[in-house]
């Protein structure tokens, strides 16, 4: 899924040049720090439908991660249309995801008095 929306941004803009070389570690952390509180719960959504097996749900809110994830990287992370044809532009969403995830776990942890990893 996360592979389709990158190549319809790629389609729409392969026109423009590209970040010459970038750390997809250092876009996740940027991404990160950019995120709002809807796009945050906009995750939530995510894990909430697949872990009740809401397939249709949950797809329809990772495409909707996916597209905001995008405009993050490009309107607040330096990255053009063009920068989603490096795999590390992958890599670095999924790290992204990934430190959301994380974030939204210790979270919820912290919420019921738990400690976090």
């Amino acid at each position: 899924m996360l592979r389709s929306v990158i190549a319809a941004a790629v389609l729409a803009s392969s026109a423009l040049p590209a970040f010459a070389d970038f750390d997809p570690n250092r876009l996740a952390t940027c991404m990160k720090s950019n995120t709002t509180p809807e796009l945050k719960t906009n995750v939530k959504q995510v894990m909430i439908h697949a872990l009740q097996d809401q397939k249709p749900e949950a797809n329809a809110a990772l495409l909707n991660f996916s597209f905001s994830a995008l405009a993050i990287a490009t309107s607040q992370c330096g990255m053009s249309f063009a920068d989603v044809q490096n795999p590390k532009f992958e890599s670095a969403v999924e790290t992204y995801a990934q430190l959301l995830g994380e974030e939204i776990l210790n979270d919820a942890l912290a919420m019921m008095d738990m400690p976090a990893f």
